[in-house]
């Protein structure tokens, strides 16, 4: 890239554009643009990812990143004037992604400095909130084909039979097998259970349904408690369920598990959990496409 211009001043205008301009270009994986940014003063934070220092650190986390199929729904950005040679942008851009529909709305601060007359992003934070259609019928209950059905059925026969827990459901009392839970996820005050077969809305706050699920529940991201069970593939920013459900996870866990940090019921199975599901191993997929049951 060329160099930039010596400037005395930041224009607004200008570095609002910029932001807009490196957004779009991560999104579509061209991170060199964002990388000619960054300098020694640099500082990174986002949702789920370790506070980075320095240019240097942040290239170095972010290299393997090729960029998400997604189409930006909405953005707004706001210039914050902080003298003559400093500025912010501050604002949220909301994507959706082409492939299952799952959204996210990051909400961002930028710190833009000029720093020997060049342009410079000093500070960047980045807080990811994500979302799910809530249309009936596009929940992410399992699509029932037939592999998935021997697939589930296999898994609840090594299960604890008669094994059920009473969840407060508004006015009524909801007993569930929490081996058909797929995951769970915090919902204002509330949670809910997205199940095999059915979404079951609960009275419990995250922290009291969490003290009842068993240990194959596992907090892949913020909100969520993800039964290990049905996951069949990790990748870098999303976890895969059976049936092709997809729940968005930070890089950091991804991290974690990749290195043996977390998740030991996937890491670990045992020797008898092998033998009754032969057809439908469960791995620990890193990178690359999740294959489906045989």
């Amino acid at each position: 890239m060329a160099k930039e211009k010596k400037q005395k001043q930041i224009h607004l205008e200008e570095i609002t554009a910029l932001t807009k301009e490196l957004f779009h270009a991560h999104y579509a994986g061209d991170l060199e643009r964002w990388f000619d940014y960054l300098c020694p003063d640099s500082i990174y934070l986002g949702t789920g990812e370790p506070m980075l220092f320095g240019g240097s650190a942040i290239r170095e986390h972010f290299k393997g990143f090729e960029g998400r199929a997604v189409d930006v729904v909405s953005e707004e950005y706001y210039p914050v004037p902080l003298g003559e040679t400093a500025a912010q942008v501050c604002g949220q851009i909301a994507v959706r992604s082409r492939h299952n529909q799952l959204g996210a709305v990051n909400c961002f601060t930028i710190g833009w400095r000029l720093i020997g007359g060049e342009l410079k992003m000093v500070h960047q934070h980045n807080s990811y909130e994500y979302t799910q259609p809530d249309i009936e019928g596009e929940r992410s209950i399992l699509k029932m084909d037939m592999n998935t059905t021997r697939f589930v059925r296999n898994l609840l026969l090594e299960q604890p039979v008669g094994r059920r827990i009473a969840f407060p459901s508004g006015n009524q009392t909801v007993y569930v097998n929490p081996y058909t839970i797929l995951y769970a996820k915090s919902r204002d005050k509330r949670t809910e259970l997205v199940c095999v077969d059915r979404v079951v809305s609960c009275n419990y706050i995250y922290r009291e349904l969490k003290e009842r699920l068993p240990e194959v529940f596992y907090p892949l991201r913020r909100g969520y408690l993800v039964n290990t069970l049905y996951i069949v593939a990790l990748r870098r920013f999303e976890a895969e369920l059976i049936s092709g459900i997809s729940i968005p996870i930070p890089a950091l866990t991804y991290t974690q598990v990749k290195k043996g940090q977390a998740m030991p019921v996937l890491i670990h199975t045992g020797p008898q959990r092998r033998k009754s599901l032969r057809d439908f191993p469960l791995r620990l997929l890193v990178e690359g496409s999740a294959p489906k049951p045989l």
